[in-house]
């Protein structure tokens, strides 16, 4: 047998266990992370992508109205879902 098939099934295994605990404890989490702006602010959102990640818009606080596209924005998430996300601030956290 394959070593390397031996050790992806055996992570996979690992993954299948861990997914749900991760899951539910980060389902009642605040978290927040760092986007690019790719389309200016349209309907009461503004569309954002991460690294490696689709495009998402999402509502946005009234001072992040005027968002040029290729700014770094702070979204904040309550939760584990992406329906609960607003653009909060300019990419530097420190202007939370």
């Amino acid at each position: 047998m394959d070593e390397n098939q031996e050790m992806k099934r055996f992570a996979d295994r690992l993954w299948d266990y861990f997914k749900p605990k991760i899951e539910e404890l980060t389902r009642s989490n605040i978290w927040y992370f760092r986007a690019q702006v790719t389309r200016v602010a349209a309907n009461g959102k503004i569309t954002i992508q991460r690294a490696f990640d689709k495009e998402i818009a999402l509502p946005y606080v009234s001072s992040m109205e005027n968002a040029a596209v290729g700014t770094q924005v702070t979204v904040f998430v309550l939760g584990s879902s992406m329906t609960n996300a607003v653009i909060v601030g300019d990419g530097t956290l420190s202007n939370l």
